[in-house]
């Protein structure tokens, strides 16, 4: 995420996590967590998870009452206040695409990064040079992805899952890429809750742990 694009989520966060909105970030982390897989602070994926789960709060669900996740109903009620580059910027929050990724390639000099949306089957030219070390093509993983400035940006949130398990997970989303988003969040979050899993019982192969009739 570019750095103007994290100064102005700032007042959001700071709205929709506190005062009023803490019990209600409260009751959104046990949703999250119950569908996603409960960690732990000294589990290896902790600050990652806790990055899904905020911009899952933030963009994908909708505060009751509203209809509209955190981003959007701060966009209504500020919108008269936006200057020109705030309201760019506001728009280009708002339209994050949350999926299931696949890394294709890199560009010339692996300044960026070629990623196919799973689901859509779209690609998408990534700039975020920083990253690119943590990346190996056939990488499959969730993350979020945002526009800005005809370019496009990951957010921080990532769960990378095993490369063999590839099929599997192409597999399932084949069966529901034409269903409703909902559908396509919820096998998401059911593939973090695996991709725990695995991590907690290594010892067992991975083709056990990934599958909706696992004993794990």
């Amino acid at each position: 995420m570019t750095e103007p694009m994290q100064a102005r989520l700032e007042p959001v966060i700071q709205e929709f996590t506190t005062g009023e909105y803490y019990p209600e970030i409260y009751k959104a982390k046990q949703e999250f967590f119950e569908r996603a897989g409960v960690v732990y602070e000294d589990d290896a994926e902790f600050e990652q998870r806790m990055n899904l789960f905020m911009d899952w709060y933030l963009f994908d669900r909708d505060l009751p009452g509203v209809d509209l996740p955190p981003i959007r109903y701060y966009i209504r009620q500020h919108v008269p206040e936006f200057s020109k580059e705030e309201k760019e910027t506001y728009e280009n929050l708002s339209s994050s695409i949350h999926s299931l990724f696949l890394l294709k390639r890199f560009t010339l000099f692996g300044r960026n990064l070629v990623i196919q949306d799973l689901f859509s089957r779209k690609k998408y030219i990534v700039m975020d040079p920083r990253l690119k070390y943590a990346f190996s093509r056939g990488d499959i993983f969730e993350g979020r992805i945002f526009p800005s400035e005809g370019k496009w940006h990951f957010a921080q949130g990532f769960c990378f899952h095993p490369v063999e398990m590839r099929s599997f997970i192409v597999g399932e989303i084949k069966k529901i890429r034409f269903q409703d988003r909902s559908r396509h969040l919820k096998l998401i979050l059911q593939l973090a809750q695996m991709k725990l899993k695995h991590q907690r019982f290594s010892h067992i192969d991975v083709k056990h742990v990934y599958g909706f009739d696992s004993k794990f």
